[in-house]
């Protein structure tokens, strides 16, 4: 993928073992537009809740530029550079991994401190996407307050999702995807500096061991 698209052109789409998005029509519409947009990726689908058709991977697998995978080392392959974006549900072991090979994230959030990680990256920081209408149920589908004075009133269709990531990906190959990705590997740096003496990570290690082990 990396020879016939280049570097950073592969997403790779994984939402941990436990969650898995509650409406899969839509997922099947995000991996249908990233086959029709020919972006390579790698889909991930550890959940138990995973219960795709069989007919579903053939198209993976025809297509190309896919690969399924019940289960894939994550970080062997955010550390790869032909690695792109990560799309995930937002969970903070990920967001960790994501940080240490300075994956940018697009985020489909579905629960528990998830949605706060999407704001916080997407919306404050301007270091991560967030997709909007892949969003269920009666709480993800309430009026965001974000939109309240724009012109844009999510619909949480399939075709709606199918013309969101159609935008998403002329973004993350435009200006926009090179501000988030430039802002993304900045909190990265920021990151891995809170390690070095007297920053906030390697003080409150120092604290914890002296409370527990000494």
């Amino acid at each position: 993928m990396k020879e016939k698209f280049g570097s950073k052109s592969l997403i790779y789409i994984s939402f941990g073992t436990f969650f898995w998005p509650p409406e899969q029509p839509k997922l099947v519409a995000l991996i249908e537009t990233l086959i029709a947009n020919q972006t390579p990726f790698i889909f991930s689908h550890a959940s138990p809740l995973a219960n795709l058709p069989a007919e579903f991977f053939a198209s993976i697998k025809e297509s190309g530029i896919g690969l399924a995978s019940p289960w894939s080392p994550q970080e062997t392959i955010l550390q790869h550079e032909v690695t792109g974006f990560f799309v995930t549900h937002g969970g903070w072991n990920s967001i960790q991994e994501s940080f240490e090979h300075k994956v940018p994230l697009i985020f489909w959030p579905m629960g528990a401190d998830q949605p706060i990680n999407a704001a916080v990256l997407g919306i404050m920081h301007k270091a991560a996407f967030e997709l909007i209408e892949v969003r269920s149920g009666e709480n993800g589908t309430k009026p965001l307050l974000r939109f309240e004075n724009t012109d844009y009133k999510p619909t949480f269709t399939v075709e709606a999702v199918k013309a969101e990531v159609e935008q998403l990906l002329v973004k993350i190959k435009g200006e926009e995807g090179r501000a988030v990705r430039a802002n993304f590997e900045k909190l990265s740096n920021e990151m891995g500096r809170s390690w070095d003496e007297g920053k906030e990570s390697r003080v409150d290690l120092n604290e914890f061991l002296k409370k527990f082990v000494d």
